[in-house]
């Protein structure tokens, strides 16, 4: 039985729920102020920053299996792939294209391959494995068919389609997208389900509270064969709950991880899109990130943060890879370049006075597919290994940055333009 008949009374309880949030939060966080970058330092910045995307860009090159465009997770020659890192790549490789990186054809060719692939690889209801072996497909981790890697790889895939336009990229895209049954993976109930495993069935868990998820269930309610109605969006939507602390409401992720607010971002340009009950999401994430920014700056026991330095979110950690959040004992201390890189269409200024500042200790913070993934100056800990999803996600908002070239061809995609209709915006 569905459960769309509680809407109602969830919106209901929406005050209810962003006043019982305030209290997760920490109260060391302050009114957040923008600080003017310094004269002459912005084209600076910008060289380093487009220095940095080229570099990072390699990383889809190199971290591959060419026979079937499979990308590994993280940069260690043992990892297996993850599904979102080739969405990452595939719009990632384009981007290297237009700056003059790559040639048109080596582009096409591998991302042709990489599509080919999936349109004949295991698949349930068209979701694949979050993560695969590089080389005969199976299942990696014990991982299970994702919805939202499956997310992010076909937003990859369909931002390839429109680059590629009337080319047999853009069929497979249109054609591995309309396969996915959105309908299916909510298990009748109204919210979607995080994975399905093929010995147990669905997980126990489900997309509630503001995520990343914001991507999905916009590709979700656009699909020409399995879309979610209206009242599945607003259904998740009413779970959602605010962190109001100083003065920089928004809607919160559970864990105040950075990367939340990045990802929708990337592909689909909020700025002026207005959608009933949760306003602006442009804004939204631009009030998350000034919140990390108050939040480090008021959180004094760790050296990194002392050095001016914020981007807490899901990174390698000198413990190993942790979901870090703004908030008490969400943080070791340890912050992540790739969130203060990406967070540069919303933060200008704050995101190039943290550039400069790492080029400044580039011996530590800077190696061969560009910034670390995460530095801990406390610990005296620079990553050694680069993730995937990590390096995508800067080269993509460091691109739309700069000339909105990922908001452009995606927000060119019928099918999302058919979501946004579909959800009254």
């Amino acid at each position: 039985m569905r459960r769309d008949s509680y809407i109602a009374v969830t919106f209901l309880m929406i005050g209810v729920i962003a006043i019982l949030a305030s209290a997760t939060y920490s109260p060391e966080v302050e009114s957040y102020q923008s600080k003017p970058l310094p004269n002459g330092l912005s084209e600076r910045a910008d060289q380093i920053l487009t220095y940095n995307e080229e570099n990072a860009t390699r990383y889809f090159w190199d971290c591959v299996n060419p026979q079937n465009g499979l990308i590994r997770d993280h940069s260690e020659s043992s990892s297996p792939s993850s599904i979102s890192a080739v969405g990452f790549g595939m719009t990632s490789l384009i981007i290297g294209y237009e700056n003059g990186w790559f040639t048109r054809s080596e582009v096409y060719e591998r991302i042709l391959v990489t599509l080919n692939y999936f349109n004949n690889t295991t698949e349930n209801h068209g979701f694949y494995y979050h993560f695969i072996n590089m080389y005969n497909g199976t299942s990696a981790y014990g991982s299970g068919f994702s919805s939202i890697d499956t997310t992010l790889f076909i937003s990859g895939a369909l931002f390839a389609g429109q680059f590629f336009n009337g080319t047999p990229v853009q069929r497979l895209a249109d054609q591995l997208y309309d396969r996915i049954n959105w309908q299916w993976m909510t298990n009748n109930t109204s919210l979607l389900n995080m994975c399905y495993y093929p010995d147990s069935g669905f997980s126990h868990y489900y997309w509630t509270d503001y995520s990343e998820a914001l991507l999905m269930y916009i590709l979700a309610a656009g699909s020409p064969s399995h879309a979610l109605p209206l009242s599945d969006w607003e259904y998740w939507i009413s779970t959602w709950r605010e962190n109001g602390q100083g003065g920089l409401r928004h809607w919160a992720s559970s864990d105040e991880s950075m990367f939340t607010y990045l990802y929708a971002q990337a592909y689909i340009n909020f700025k002026n899109l207005d959608f009933n009950y949760i306003g602006n999401m442009w804004n939204n994430s631009r009030r998350a990130i000034e919140y990390d920014i108050s939040f480090s700056q008021g959180c004094t026991k760790y050296e990194t943060f002392d050095q001016g330095y914020w981007g807490i979110s899901a990174s390698n950690g000198p413990d190993g890879y942790k979901a870090y959040g703004a908030y008490s004992g969400g943080t070791d201390g340890t912050v992540a370049p790739y969130a203060m890189i990406g967070a540069i269409p919303f933060t200008p200024n704050e995101s190039k006075l943290a550039i400069l500042k790492m080029w400044d200790m580039k011996n530590e913070t800077y190696s061969i597919y560009g910034f670390v993934d995460a530095f801990n100056l406390g610990d005296n800990w620079f990553s050694p290994v680069y993730i995937g999803i990590d390096v995508g996600i800067e080269i993509l908002l460091t691109q739309d940055y700069f000339n909105g070239m990922v908001w452009k061809y995606f927000m060119q995609i019928s099918y999302v333009k058919d979501a946004l209709t579909n959800l009254g915006v």
